[in-house]
């Protein structure tokens, strides 16, 4: 994450949201009346976890991407870096987020920018949900539902920004290697902003037989969109020249220059 004050906030919203029986009470209701303990066991079970779930999750951070966007990207993003770095932003093929597969023990979520009226809302639906599908819920086992409780919690707390946010358009893919132990991730250490901070990183090798596929480069990459900046002519020529070398056909069509002025002041 760029900025650990999201998952601050989310977490905040959610106990706040937990301490409020008045709030919780139709989804607390109704999970007890699918099977009695569900709801308090994946409560406490959340509260255990919370400290590490804010100290163990890795992200990895994506945004939506429209077609009008493809030779500019979004100017609220390119804001998000610092005026002295050049952004570049990799448009990537979006298979690999969405196939259902346990390979790399790491799980995309879009990211929510409810008010508090639509999370609250949000789990008025989720309690109507339950109620409909009580009689199958009611087939698993207590230790099955509990952990569900507790993942709707996980996500809430790492999938939830300030609404102010939402032109973002963010999805998250977590892994916890206290939650979800991975073969494939490899912890490494770098430094960011002159901090030392533990890294996991993905090998980017598919594995058709564990349904993970669309990693490797170069079918990952559908473009490079360079941002604001006066140096955007050799930035280009150097991203051409490394596309070039991991086999990406006609790399000279994939890189564009944003064309968005380069402001050395700010605005006001």
């Amino acid at each position: 994450m760029n900025d650990d004050g999201d998952t601050e906030y989310a977490a905040a919203k959610v106990q706040e949201w937990l301490n409020d029986s008045g709030r919780t009470a139709q989804l607390a209701q109704t999970l007890e009346f699918c099977m009695p303990g569900i709801w308090q066991d994946g409560v406490k079970k959340f509260e255990l976890w919370l400290p590490r779930l804010r100290n163990e999750t890795y992200v990895l951070s994506v945004a939506e991407h429209d077609l009008e966007e493809h030779s500019t990207g979004r100017l609220s993003l390119w804001r998000a870096f610092d005026d002295e770095e050049v952004a570049v932003a990799a448009v990537v093929n979006v298979a690999p987020f969405i196939q259902m597969t346990d390979a790399l023990q790491a799980y995309p979520g879009p990211v929510t920018y409810w008010t508090n009226k639509q999370f609250d809302d949000e789990f008025k639906l989720v309690a109507h949900r339950v109620a409909s599908n009580r009689d199958f819920l009611a087939k698993l086992s207590k230790g099955a539902l509990t952990e569900v409780v507790f993942l709707m919690l996980l996500f809430a707390v790492t999938c939830w920004k300030h609404p102010g946010l939402r032109d973002e358009r963010e999805w998250r893919v977590l892994t916890n290697p206290l939650l979800w132990p991975s073969k494939r991730l490899f912890k490494t250490h770098e430094v960011i902003d002159r901090i030392p901070q533990p890294v996991y990183a993905l090998p980017l090798k598919n594995d058709p037989g564990n349904h993970l596929t669309g990693i490797e480069l170069p079918e990952l990459i559908d473009r490079i969109i360079i941002g604001p900046t006066d140096q955007a002519g050799p930035i280009r020529d150097a991203i051409i020249a490394k596309l070039a070398e991991i086999g990406v056909n006609d790399p000279d069509s994939k890189v564009v220059a944003s064309g968005l002025p380069l402001r050395t002041s700010k605005m006001g």
